[in-house]
């Protein structure tokens, strides 16, 4: 247990794992995540007693989108800077911006309306992805953060906290499309790391990127 120990200790969080086999990462995702999952409940539970008239947000989940928002989130906010930069305090940078962006995800802006348990649950994720990107199994992050995503919305649905749909609309269908694009951006750019690519390779996934969001972006605005 020493790695685990040497791992655990929050002066080695913006560090590489001791150990990167794959049940020793599982072993790290489960605790951070269950660090996330602690302060998401207290979060929760200080808001609606704290905070009148506050309601713990709920919004439409689709497996699909769930499954996802992992490639996709870890793709930008974290394997993108990871291979631009591959400094650790700006990947901190993105995860906190990432991290942030959970209290909106109501598209609520309100104090009675934030997700305030959303982002708290997101926090430990920061340092977890952080250290799995930069210990160079990135692609273990991506699989872990989708199946964390998928196994807690199977649960809730179970539970009759939530209903469950493999795609609710488009915006789900466009989510997974610049998932895979922004997949692919990081993929390419991990194949770069090893052999010279093709920067025009990078404009189709990049094209694919910025149409879905502007067809997202005007259908919030129309």
């Amino acid at each position: 247990m020493i790695h685990e120990i040497r791992d655990i200790n929050p002066k080695t969080w913006l560090k590489p794992f001791q150990k990167t086999s794959i049940f020793y990462l599982l072993k790290m995702g489960l605790f951070y995540h269950g660090l996330g999952v602690i302060l998401m409940y207290t979060g929760s539970f200080f808001a609606t007693n704290i905070i009148s008239d506050y309601e713990i947000p709920q919004f439409p989940v689709s497996i699909t989108l769930a499954i996802s928002s992992g490639l996709l989130e870890e793709s930008i906010f974290f394997g993108m800077p990871y291979y631009m930069t591959g400094n650790p305090l700006i990947l901190l940078g993105s995860g906190i911006i990432w991290s942030a962006s959970h209290l909106f995800s109501s598209s609520i802006f309100s104090v009675e309306a934030l997700a305030y348990g959303g982002f708290l649950l997101t926090i430990p994720h920061i340092f977890f992805s952080i250290r799995t990107w930069i210990s160079k199994k990135g692609w273990f992050a991506i699989v872990f953060h989708s199946a964390w995503n998928f196994s807690f919305l199977i649960l809730y649905c179970m539970l009759g906290l939530r209903q469950c749909s493999i795609v609710n609309d488009m915006y789900d269908v466009l989510n997974l499309i610049m998932a895979i694009s922004a997949g692919v951006i990081v993929y390419l750019a991990y194949q770069n790391k090893k052999r010279y690519l093709n920067r025009f390779l990078y404009l189709i996934p990049v094209g694919i990127i910025f149409v879905s969001a502007a067809i997202l972006f005007s259908d919030y605005v129309f």
